[in-house]
């Protein structure tokens, strides 16, 4: 990685952190903080970056702030949830008390110091990019779930990330440890207030235990101002099976990694992901599914509805080692541009070095279908609506891989509401 500019500045705006009295964590933020100046932020002349300009969010040395009161109305919802408002804990605003066994990484640090130590920090790639090596050296807090084998957490834990304050920068860590033969469902929102500019840099590992069940969903609704730098990265252990689910919706520059490792046989991993793009929002995702040992599967499916001067990244990385013979893994990425001035940039991958396996990749950049289009406008429908209809089609195709009947409800309504405005006398 080529280091970028004025990594000096950024630490500097940082200084009002100071180190966890942890002693082993606080030696891996020194290590991390150590890895940034080094690294720097990374910059278009950084491959995996090369087409996401952060000169706009490079300008602006966002500072850290102090807790403060809650200032928008949250979403409504029958969940337990945690509350977090510019990267610290809200308890006001927090009702997951019932849930023993979520948590947050304050609390968590403070009652017993040692029990992230065997896993904190373990999923990340050895060679992370700035960003996440300033998630490890200044993270504020977060949520963490521990599952002990056979537990069960029958409620939908929801987890509200809410951005507020204007020239601001949150680092929130979450940890998912699942023992085995466990299964919950998590629900990350990420929120801001309308008009800040603000940078929320937020890293979530996950480790499935052996046959553990988790079905993660990350919902993004920040400021169109806003810069979003998240990564999901996930450990798997035999017969386990994990759902990611990537919802962008709105934000100035966002960028997602998510990687998994398949270090168990009978292992299966699954990504979806969607985004709606417009005005001058620049969406990056990377993914990346290392296939390690034999008989484990993956299923990978994102979409991407770009209009006005929008435009998508997807660079999706399959790597199939040597031992691991029959591998099953498919990725798709299709991506429908509705405006003559938006872009997408996909990059599948395959990397198969073993030699009995079954794995396909495709990418598709278009515009809506002319005999669709013909077709509806053939029964009555005028075009504007017949395009609706056909953009709220292909993007709900995502939606419809969603297994949580709430988030599938609520996730429709949305997509309903940015695409089929003005559809009423159809209904």
């Amino acid at each position: 990685m080529i280091a970028a500019e004025q990594p000096q500045s950024w630490v500097d705006s940082h200084a009002s952190i100071s180190f966890a009295d942890v002693a082993w964590l606080n030696d891996l933020r020194k290590s991390a903080l150590a890895q940034f100046k080094e690294l720097g932020l990374p910059g278009v002349r950084d491959e995996e970056w090369r087409y996401t300009n952060l000169r706009k969010l490079k300008s602006n040395a966002f500072t850290l702030t102090s807790p403060q009161a809650l200032s928008i109305a949250l979403p409504e919802t029958n969940n337990p949830r945690l509350v977090f408002v510019d990267g610290f804990y809200d308890a006001e605003h927090s009702t997951a008390s019932t849930i023993g066994s979520a948590s947050t990484l304050a609390s968590t640090l403070s009652e017993s110091p040692d029990q992230l130590a065997e896993q904190f920090n373990t999923s990340l790639p050895n060679k992370p990019h700035g960003f996440t090596a300033l998630n490890t050296a200044y993270a504020q807090d977060g949520y963490v779930i521990r599952l002990t084998n056979n537990q069960v957490l029958e409620d939908v834990l929801e987890v509200v990330f809410v951005s507020q304050s204007h020239d601001t920068v949150s680092h929130t860590r979450n940890v998912i440890i699942a023992g085995a033969n466990t299964k919950c469902t998590v629900i990350e929102r990420h929120i801001g207030v309308d008009g800040q500019a603000y940078l929320a840099n937020n890293v979530t590992e996950i480790f499935a235990g052996e046959n553990a069940h988790i079905d993660h969903y990350k919902i993004q609704q920040e400021s169109d101002h806003a810069f979003h730098i998240g990564g999901v990265f996930i450990k798997q252990e035999r017969g386990s099976n994990v759902k990611n689910h990537n919802i962008a919706l709105s934000g100035l520059i966002t960028r997602n990694d998510v990687n998994t490792h398949l270090l168990g046989e009978g292992a299966h991993m699954e990504m979806n992901g969607l985004v709606l793009g417009a005005g001058r929002q620049h969406i990056d995702n990377h993914t990346e599914v290392n296939h390690a040992v034999p008989h484990c599967t993956s299923d990978e499916y994102y979409k991407a509805v770009l209009d006005d001067n929008a435009r998508s990244v997807f660079k999706g990385r399959i790597i199939v080692a040597q031992d691991a013979q029959l591998t099953v893994a498919d990725q798709q990425n299709n991506n429908l541009l509705l405006s003559k001035n938006a872009e997408a940039d996909t990059k599948p991958q395959l990397e198969i070095y073993a030699d009995d396996v079954k794995c396909s990749h495709g990418a598709t950049v278009g515009q809506l279908d002319e005999t669709s289009l013909f077709y509806l406008k053939s029964r009555g429908i005028n075009e504007a609506q017949a395009r609706g209809l056909l953009t709220f089609a292909f993007a709900n195709e995502v939606v419809k891989r969603i297994d949580v009947e709430s988030i599938k409800t609520e996730l429709t309504q949305l997509i309903a509401g940015e695409l089929l405005s003005g559809l009423e006398s159809l209904v």
